[in-house]
């Protein structure tokens, strides 16, 4: 067999980091999905789109009277630091209780409370995320929700690589 000249080792080199960077990511975030990321998502599952003005504008009404009733039967939101992150962002943050990440996201596609599943899907973070987590809520685009008793502890999202460059 023949050596590999200097050129052939650097293409060899390209296509190992080309198949390195396909792979999926698994990263540990502060703030979690917002309800609009998953309003689209769900727009272009069902109809190969984005939504159009109108589907926004009912979206927008439907999601402000969710917030609006979970604000009424929930005053006491409005004197936490996570009340912006909900009421105006939309996003799921450390700290919110289920409640509120239903109203966000809507239920989950899984929930478990199996720590052997809770570490599959923590991965490399499971270390970290475990001394909390006693349940985990598995949603679409790759993100998982880790609660304690009282709410949000951990956020993990798998991400393709390149949604991780610098734009």
């Amino acid at each position: 067999m023949g050596r590999l000249t200097r050129s052939g080792w650097l293409a060899v080199a390209l296509v190992t980091s080309a198949c390195a960077m396909t792979e999926p990511v698994l990263e540990r975030t502060t703030r979690g999905p917002s309800a609009e990321e998953f309003f689209i998502q769900q727009s272009y599952a069902a109809n190969g789109r984005a939504p159009n003005f109108d589907e926004k504008r009912v979206w927008q009404d439907q999601m402000d009277e969710k917030i609006f009733k979970y604000l009424r039967e929930h005053p006491e939101l409005e004197r936490t630091a996570r009340y912006s992150e909900f009421r105006f962002w939309r996003q799921v943050t450390s700290g919110n209780t289920p409640g509120e990440v239903k109203v966000l996201l809507g239920e989950p596609r899984e929930r478990t409370i199996d720590p052997a599943l809770m570490a599959s899907l923590g991965e490399q973070h499971w270390p970290a995320v475990r001394t909390n987590a006693k349940e985990a809520w598995v949603y679409p685009l790759g993100w998982v929700v880790f609660f304690d008793d009282k709410g949000v502890v951990d956020l993990l999202r798998r991400v393709s690589p390149l949604d991780t460059r610098d734009e």
